[in-house]
């Protein structure tokens, strides 16, 4: 369905199952179909999965201004009332795990447990020729088209790499990011900062469980960003993936659903542990 988070922005949204609830957010050039192979163990398991495409990818609203963190945290809370789903386990991948970090800080009543997985965190110092790529591949959308620039800069990055080389992955990869609308680098205003703090220098205040994620052959900046989290948020725990790289859920769907299921039965609010089916 679509769900108008704000004026002009709806979100294609997917909700499944019954029970406690369970946000999934892709990341970046991503969209919802990207735990295809996770959501239906969590449904059985007896959660309600809440899956949407954020704005600017998939099949939801390319605004023509929006793309803060705040914007996209706030969408996610936006879905969370809709639903009657907070407080939920946010799972977020890559930019989405930025998103459900930059939630947890904004709204820490909408979020019971972070699952963050190969979390890109937003504000950290990251060097400049990681950024510099995204410039090229900013000037290459607008110049020659979405489709052409992801095919000869975006698949082939580091990033998308092991998943791309990865025969099983490879389909479903390339038919989510040749869909790519590519909003935020199609936007045409420029949106103004809606904070004054970092959140790299608040992460003390998220307080609620978190499990950070990374596999074993992710890129050396998000191996990173991942250790430096699970060392410095006050609740977490990190767990390496072997022979993975940055995509966690694509790469190695069954060993991410091991690791999520009983860390989402462990931190099930008092309600619905017993409603959740299996062994902690």
């Amino acid at each position: 369905m679509q769900l108008e988070v704000a004026p002009g922005v709806r979100l294609r949204v997917l909700v499944e199952g019954q029970g406690e609830p369970v946000v999934l957010l892709h990341g970046h050039s991503l969209d919802l179909s990207v735990f295809d192979d996770v959501a239906p163990a969590l449904v059985e398991a007896g959660l309600r999965v809440i899956r949407y495409d954020q704005r600017g990818h998939g099949g939801s609203s390319s605004p023509p201004a929006g793309y803060r963190w705040g914007d996209h945290a706030g969408d996610l809370c936006a879905v969370l009332e809709h639903w009657n789903a907070a407080p939920a386990h946010v799972v977020g991948l890559s930019k989405g795990g930025g998103i459900a970090l930059e939630a947890a800080l904004r709204y820490p009543h909408a979020v019971r447990s972070l699952v963050l997985v190969g979390p890109l965190v937003p504000d950290y110092p990251l060097p400049s020729e990681f950024w510099a790529f995204f410039k090229r591949f900013a000037q290459a959308i607008r110049e020659r088209g979405v489709r052409q620039a992801v095919q000869e800069l975006w698949l082939p990055h580091p990033l998308l790499r092991s998943a791309w080389e990865n025969p099983r992955c490879r389909e479903k990869l390339q038919a989510m990011v040749l869909q790519f609308p590519a909003g935020e680098y199609l936007a045409t205003e420029k949106d103004p900062p809606d904070r004054h703090w970092k959140l790299t220098e608040r992460l003390s205040d998220v307080t609620c469980p978190v499990h950070v994620i990374r596999g074993e052959h992710d890129v050396p900046q998000f191996c990173e960003m991942a250790e430096k989290l699970a060392a410095m948020l006050p609740n977490a725990r990190l767990t390496v993936v072997p022979h993975c790289g940055h995509l966690v859920p694509l790469e190695q769907p069954s060993s991410f659903r091991d690791l999520l299921l009983p860390w989402l039965r462990a931190h099930a609010g008092s309600s619905s542990s017993q409603e959740m089916q299996g062994p902690i």
